[in-house]
């Protein structure tokens, strides 16, 4: 069965049933666990569901508080949003991109915070909605569907005037050799704009994300300041990721 086919059966299994698991998934198609698993981690970049231990849900940003209830573990989450607030200060100008890492983050800024927050992710600039004290603007444009955010021209003019003081920058995958990398070639060039707009670079990296290679190459794993993840800062698994001028938290 080709890609987009087993994509579509995904998603409107999950449109009946809400949460589906992966290996009855690969059963289902008749395909390979690591085939639906690919699958499944493209759907979630394009917001479109929710990876969750063993299996797929519906919803592809469930708030902390909510995930909390319904028993989803977010203890990856959970880490990688309570290191990143170390890095907002009061008067800061940060730009927070795509992904739902960047969300999970966002929501978890304190409500007092003083600042102003740049983003391209709908739902990210609506994370802040209680946040009174918090600038937020969103950058418009034309809405990409399938990664949730706004693209465009209208966004690249935007982007040319700012200055910003952290870029949170959402990937796919992160190589100490192939660098930062995307699966999507307009969203990749935007990237790379918003880098140079930036006195500092941040990516949050879950597990999934370290050693993964897309399609399309942003910048070199040294170009980034700040690198963090859901290990703990001593852990062995990390030695290959520090050193190279890069931060890892």
């Amino acid at each position: 069965m080709h890609k987009d086919s087993r994509q579509q059966h995904i998603l409107d299994k999950l449109n009946f049933d809400r949460k589906v698991s992966l290996i009855s998934l690969s059963q289902e198609l008749e395909v390979s666990y690591d085939s639906i698993r690919r699958d499944v981690i493209e759907l979630q970049e394009r917001g479109m569901l929710k990876k969750v231990h063993g299996g797929v849900i519906a919803n592809s940003f469930i708030p902390m508080n909510v995930r909390r209830e319904i028993g989803i573990d977010s203890t990856e989450i959970e880490i990688i949003a309570a290191k990143a607030q170390k890095l907002f200060e009061d008067g800061q100008t940060i730009l927070m991109d795509g992904g739902t890492t960047n969300i999970y983050v966002a929501e978890q800024i304190p409500k007092s915070f003083e600042g102003t927050i740049i983003t391209n992710n709908p739902r990210l600039a609506l994370s802040l909605i209680e946040h009174p004290n918090t600038e937020v603007i969103l950058l418009g444009g034309s809405f990409h569907k399938r990664y949730q955010i706004t693209a465009g021209s209208d966004v690249i003019e935007r982007i040319s005037s700012l200055r910003v003081d952290t870029y949170f920058m959402g990937v796919v995958g992160i190589s100490v050799n192939e660098g930062l990398t995307l699966r999507d070639y307009e969203e990749t060039m935007m990237k790379r704009q918003m880098i140079q707009k930036a006195a500092k670079i941040v990516v949050c990296a879950g597990s999934e994300k370290l050693g993964i290679v897309a399609n399309h190459r942003i910048c070199d794993y040294a170009d980034i300041d700040t690198l963090i993840t859901n290990y703990q800062q001593d852990s062995a698994l990390l030695q290959d990721w520090r050193g190279r001028n890069v931060e890892v938290l």
